[in-house]
């Protein structure tokens, strides 16, 4: 279970994860510190599928040695969303093409985050404490 605390007051939002804090951007409070939600979700999805590939390829015995990836979110409207993620993915090591393509395919199918992004969230709502 993922569990995240977090308090927005005028010029600062702050999360707390397991003791550590980390602030974002919004325009609504004004804030300058951190960065934008956005880049966190795509910053979540790199990391997962990164250490998801890692897991599958240690797995296989696959020598793989780095994962680099360039993400691009576009933004959308109504309702405001990220619309479309490019993930440029390149796979580090002396792997065959074939190993790659396994790898990524891997990737796209057993990440948490890829999966919870293109199939959404059963049970999301806010409510009052």
């Amino acid at each position: 279970m993922a569990y995240v605390e977090l308090v927005a007051q005028k010029g600062k939002i702050e999360a707390d994860i397991q003791g550590e804090k980390i602030l974002f951007k919004s325009s609504g409070v004004e804030s300058d510190a951190g960065h934008w939600p956005t880049e966190y979700v795509l910053a979540a999805l790199g990391s997962c599928f990164s250490g998801t590939v890692f897991a599958y390829a240690k797995n296989k015995n696959y020598p793989l040695e780095k994962v680099a990836i360039k993400m691009k979110g576009e933004l959308g409207s109504a309702p405001s969303r990220i619309q479309k993620i490019d993930m440029a993915v390149e796979l580090i090591g002396n792997l065959t093409l074939e190993e790659k393509e396994r790898i990524i395919k891997t990737g796209e199918r057993a990440c948490t985050v890829m999966n919870t992004l293109r199939n959404g969230v059963e049970d999301l709502q806010a409510r009052l404490l």
